[in-house]
């Protein structure tokens, strides 16, 4: 089918009954460059938390 992507595109591929999520890194008169990272790869994550228990054995 004709496409027309678009940089930071996501679009979704399925191979082999594996689906595949990729981004549009880069689009030329003859190719089209796909990102197949994860959209926070490289990025930096902060995660709070909550501790509820701590098992074993006491000092």
């Amino acid at each position: 089918p004709d496409l027309d992507p678009v940089v930071g595109q996501r679009v979704e591929f399925s191979k082999d009954k594996q689906r595949l999520q990729l981004t549009v890194a880069e689009v030329t008169d003859d190719a089209v460059v796909f990102d197949a990272n994860h959209p926070l790869a490289g990025k930096t994550l902060t995660f709070e938390l909550l501790l509820l228990e701590i098992e074993g054995e006491s000092e």
